[in-house]
């Protein structure tokens, strides 16, 4: 944020934001009327005070429905999560509220349902629920972004993750549980596989895809490069998806090719490659929460964490 704050106030309400998300979503006014319970002259009203509150024309009005404007696209798709986040928080604090529990708020990164990486940490957290059975555990995927912002805003009490999407974060602590062997991934069936064996020249003119970690896409994009230089090629092309699954289908799709876990397939008839690499700086499992702003549910959960695993040896891939 600028010095000072925000640098400007935007005059625009809570029951604007959703019904601008509920008529994005749907593109039909009448089908938006039904979910919010108010009729289509109400609704449009309501949209154009949000539109004239950002300035800005988010939808285009048309006998076939309602099509959204570029600038519509962009903000549905930045406001939905934060939409959604602030729900949830406000849905808690009522429940906290009405009925005083002990509650734990456990944030996995989307990776977290298909690497085996996180097997110690779902034993871990089996284990503390078994323990702790006064306690309700709130468990939610998010993907990069949305995490970042539950740890930042208090609306996780943990976030189990790679350490490398929470480690430039002020104001955060973090417990790395053992360190992630990462590959480069492909379709199985990639042209540049050959004979089992990953030929690096190939990849030149293969998109690399991958899903923003930082608040700065060009820091991810020059770590790219620098890893890819390293290893003797520079893609031409650095495509970012907007989640961790968009990316393993595009993967599978042979639409480019990403350094991940090893994960399963999203589908049974998609096949995935896994060339192992090593990394400038080992990546971890990790456990973060805000310093000096724990619970304590949080705590005896921190605290029945394992120990940190030591890296173990490798070599890196050399071109082919």
């Amino acid at each position: 944020y600028p010095p000072g704050g925000f640098s400007k106030v935007y005059n625009i309400t809570f029951q604007q934001i959703e019904a601008f998300l509920t008529v994005a979503k749907s593109l039909s006014l009448s089908k938006a009327g039904e979910i919010l319970y108010t009729s289509q002259p109400a609704l449009s009203k309501t949209l154009k005070r949000f539109e004239d509150g950002v300035g800005m024309k988010l939808f285009i009005r048309s006998n076939q429905g309602m099509i959204l404007t570029s600038d519509g696209e962009y903000l549905y798709s930045a406001l939905e999560p934060i939409y959604k986040s602030m729900v949830q928080c406000i849905r808690i604090a009522q429940q906290n509220s009405a009925m005083p529990l002990k509650i734990l708020r456990i944030v996995y990164s989307s990776t977290y349902i298909f690497a085996r990486d996180f097997d110690s940490i779902r034993t871990t957290v089996e284990e503390y629920i078994a323990r702790h059975p006064d306690v309700k555990v709130h468990e939610v995927l998010y993907d990069i972004k949305e995490l970042r912002q539950a740890l930042e805003f208090g609306n996780a009490d943990v976030v189990i993750t790679e350490d490398y999407c929470v480690r430039d974060m002020p104001n955060i602590s973090i417990k790395r549980i053992q360190p992630l062997k990462m590959y480069v991934t492909l379709a199985a069936d990639h042209p540049a596989i050959q004979d089992g064996q990953l030929d690096f020249s190939r990849l030149e003119e293969v998109p690399f895809l991958a899903v923003p970690t930082m608040n700065d896409e060009q820091s991810d994009i020059e770590s790219i490069r620098t890893w890819c230089r390293r290893n003797g090629f520079v893609p031409q092309v650095i495509e970012f998806m907007p989640n961790f699954v968009s990316l393993m289908h595009a993967v599978a799709l042979k639409k480019g090719f990403s350094i991940s876990m090893n994960v399963q397939p999203l589908h049974s008839s998609e096949k995935l490659a896994f060339f192992p690499v090593t990394l400038p700086a080992t990546p971890y499992v990790c456990v973060a929460w805000r310093t000096g702003k724990i619970s304590r549910e949080a705590k005896h959960f921190i605290d029945s964490l394992p120990d940190s695993v030591s890296p173990e040896e490798g070599a890196e891939v050399s071109p082919a």
